[in-house]
Order: structure tokens, then C-alpha cells, then sequence
């Protein structure tokens, strides 16, 4: 019972966590954890492809993730070229894993580093901050 208890609060606190964080990064997060599950899939790739296949998955997911927070409703012509960009990855890491071809998974990393660089730039940028600061909004990233 206390176990139980404790588990759910921390479940609970992690919850909160997650809700005080701003969208910029939680983005981030996103990337950095699907990066590095691609380069743990690329390291073991030749001694143990199921647990890289899983690896694999993992970013699948992530990706997924990625394209449910969008809001195009908001995010325009930038929302609508990440969610193509997004279907093109996860459609990548598909072919991938059918072709047993990690140079397509490397290629899916590499696009992953140069968006995180980007939505770095971007959520350091002065206009980022000014926006953030002045809408009152803790997160308020319309784009992703």
C-alpha cells in the first residue's frame, strides 16, 4: 500500500513537472530523446538489431509525439512543412527498418540534430523571448 503511494505521487509530481514546463522545452526534450535513441540504435546495430529495431521504435514514436503537438490551426505554412517533415521521417525510419538500411537511420538522426538546432535557435532567439515574455504565456510555441 505505501509503495502504491508513493509510486503515485510520483507519478503525480512528475505530472506537474511536465505541466510547468514550457512547450520550447518540451520540444526539445522530444529531440534530444529521439536523437539519442537513434545513436543507441546505430551502436548496437550489428550485434543486436532486435534491441536496435526497438530503439528504432522508440523515435517512431517520439516522432509521433512531435507531430500530435502541432497546431496548424496556428502554425501556418511552419506547421504544415514540420508535419510533412515529420511524415517524411517516420516514413524513413520505416524503409529503414524493411530494408535493414542504417544509413537511412543516420540520415534521420542527422535531420533530427539540424531541426533541434534550429528550435534552439529559435526559442533563444530575442523575438522568442519578447513574445514569451510579453503574452504572459509560459508556452504559448504555435508552430510545434
Amino acid at each position: 500500500m505505501r509503495g502504491e503511494m508513493v509510486n503515485n505521487g510520483i507519478a503525480a509530481y512528475q505530472e506537474a513537472q511536465a505541466r510547468e514546463l514550457d512547450q520550447a522545452k518540451l520540444i526539445l526534450m522530444m529531440y534530444a530523446g529521439a536523437i539519442r535513441f537513434l545513436d543507441k540504435a546505430l551502436d548496437i546495430s550489428e550485434t543486436d538489431r532486435r534491441e536496435s529495431s526497438a530503439y528504432i521504435s522508440r523515435t517512431k514514436d517520439v516522432i509521433l509525439e512531435l507531430i500530435a503537438s502541432l497546431n496548424l490551426d496556428e502554425g501556418g505554412e511552419i506547421g504544415e512543412i514540420l508535419l510533412h517533415t515529420y511524415r517524411r521521417l517516420f516514413t524513413k525510419l520505416n524503409i529503414a527498418y524493411i530494408d535493414d538500411d542504417y544509413g537511412k537511420v543516420d540520415e534521420v538522426r542527422q535531420s533530427l540534430v539540424e531541426l533541434e538546432d534550429a528550435w534552439k535557435q529559435i526559442f533563444n532567439s530575442p523575438a522568442y523571448q519578447e513574445f514569451k515574455y510579453s503574452s504572459g504565456a509560459r508556452s504559448q510555441v504555435s508552430m510545434g
